[in-house]
């Protein structure tokens, strides 16, 4: 009988190396996930945050190139020298019409407007008595609510367009 010593690993050192590699395939991949799950919550944050800055930005800009702004049944209308632009406000969106159409999802409430810092409660028959000069709403981002007020101030060349007898 030819006995010749092999050169092995036992089988105690075979299983301590398997459970050493499944302990640390087992914590990276808690680490991965642990990061795939911060990425997401920070893009979505980012995103819904991106969404206010785009709306914020696109009001302030309407307010400043309107010469005259008024609410009417479905929400308010912007004039501008050469186009109409409309928002409405619903619950759980804002839509801005346009040359395009653009959807805000973002959840709103207290959506009020005032002339010279008298609220415009009920639509007039007249729709020169509609101009409104502020708008204030709140906007829920995640947790938190966020107001927000815009405020025109009107040249009297607007104001003089809007009511002719004001000189007299």
């Amino acid at each position: 009988m030819n006995k010749h010593k092999v050169r092995a690993y036992t089988i105690m050192e075979v299983t301590i190396t398997m459970m050493v590699a499944a302990i640390l395939i087992g914590i990276t991949y808690s680490s991965y996930s642990i990061i795939v799950k911060s990425y997401s919550s920070f893009t979505s944050k980012n995103n819904d945050m991106g969404e206010l800055v785009t709306l914020d930005h696109l009001v302030n800009r309407d307010f400043d190139q309107a010469k005259i702004i008024k609410k009417d049944s479905a929400g308010f209308s912007f004039v501008k020298d050469s186009a109409l632009v409309r928002y409405e406000f619903s619950g759980d969106y804002i839509l801005r019409k346009a040359v395009r159409i653009d959807t805000f999802k973002i959840k709103n409430r207290d959506v009020n407007a005032s002339f010279e810092s008298m609220p415009l409660t009920e639509l007039n028959d007249k729709a020169d008595l509609n101009i409104i000069d502020a708008l204030d709403f709140v906007l829920m981002y995640q947790k938190d609510t966020i107001g927000y007020h815009y405020h025109k101030t009107y040249s009297s060349e607007n104001l003089i367009e809007k009511n002719p007898n004001a000189i007299n």
